[in-house]
């Protein structure tokens, strides 16, 4: 549960200090105010990345030159959490429980979250890249060391890709010696990535139908996997048979980071055949699904972050929206123009500006 959070200088936030106890927060005010913002900074404050960029520093408010966010969580078991990180032109720096870190990615998993908007209907509609980075945040919500997989994954990628990009110019350093140990990490890294994925997908695919379908009120099921893992000999002929084509475009064209994940209705793919509000629905399942499997690996209740997601529902779906939220008992932060449009009495309101 998050306590307390402070800010100063964050995007068009004005200067604040609250204190936060559990349910639900309403947060409310005119377009341009700062709802969404204020949803970003809980969620740079307690995952150490932005749901809107990559780079920090871009949530620096017009003309402050820096911001500054603090806040206090705990957990059922008593435990507390204080956090802090400032972001200047010349990079970040912060504190959690008195120790130093200069990577905000430090604050990672710190007070789980689940973040819900309208742009959601990407992860049915839009590019594999949706659905991807979908999995890989919960993999390391899961399993810590994932992080650290994935990282060294990409890492190894873009050290195969760079040689690719230099072999073109044939000024490619090291060699085809160190092609051919990068080509052997990356697989090896690869299975394990692939391995991790299938998991995840297995684990989540039961939940994921039964908040489908408590969504819509049908029975039909979402074919929710992932199909496209192999074994590290099999990979390592398919870039073999693609070594010419990759050599002419510079670029690994096979792997991790070209997969995608499966979601199918009735045998056909949702991002061709599913309708706005099957999307929408789907992708609702989905990251409720994902607050379930964060529950039941850290045994902690995530946050739950609503940034103006019912004006986008039919009434059937926000009422079944609501009963979900309140069953699960998550502390909820539900952004809106107006609290009448909310299916649900909030237990606290906000008011933006403050």
């Amino acid at each position: 549960m998050l306590l307390s959070l402070e800010q100063r200088g964050f995007r068009n936030l004005k200067e604040f200090s609250l204190e936060f106890s559990g349910g639900i927060t309403v947060i409310s005010g005119a377009n341009g105010q700062g709802k969404s913002n204020l949803l970003e900074a809980i969620h740079v404050i307690c995952q150490g990345f932005s749901f809107r960029t990559r780079n920090l520093q871009e949530a620096i408010g017009w003309g402050t030159g820096s911001f500054v966010l603090r806040a206090k969580t705990s957990f059922l078991d008593g435990e507390k959490n204080e956090a802090a990180i400032q972001a200047e032109s010349s990079g970040l720096r912060g504190k959690l429980n008195g120790k130093e870190f200069r990577v905000a990615s430090a604050l990672f998993g710190t007070a789980p979250l689940v973040f819900i908007s309208p742009e959601d209907v990407l992860l049915a509609k839009g590019t594999p890249e949706n659905r991807r980075s979908f999995i890989d945040e919960l993999l390391c919500f899961c399993k810590k060391s994932n992080l650290d997989l994935l990282r060294r994954y990409r890492r190894v990628l873009q050290q195969r890709n760079r040689w690719l990009k230099d072999n073109i110019n044939a000024n490619a350093i090291g060699g085809e010696y160190l092609f051919e140990a990068l080509t052997e990490q990356l697989a090896t890294l690869a299975v394990s990535v692939w391995e991790e994925r299938k998991w995840l997908c297995e684990l989540l695919k039961p939940h994921i139908n039964n908040f489908y379908q408590t969504l819509c009120a049908q029975t039909e099921e979402i074919e929710f996997s992932y199909t496209r893992a192999m074994g590290k000999e099999d990979f390592l002929k398919s870039l073999a048979e693609k070594a010419n084509a990759e050599r002419a475009s510079g670029a690994t064209l096979a792997g991790p980071h070209r997969d995608d994940i499966e979601l199918l209705m009735q045998e056909r793919p949702m991002r061709d055949f599913g309708s706005q509000g099957q999307c929408r629905s789907i992708a609702l399942a989905m990251k409720f699904a994902a607050a379930e499997i964060i529950e039941s690996h850290s045994g902690v209740k995530p946050i739950l972050l609503l940034d103006d997601i019912f004006a986008e529902l039919d009434h059937s779906r926000r009422g079944a929206v609501a009963k979900i939220v309140k069953q699960k008992e998550y502390q909820t932060f539900a952004a809106t123009p107006s609290k009448e449009d909310l299916p649900f009495e909030g237990d606290f309101l906000l008011y933006l500006p403050l």
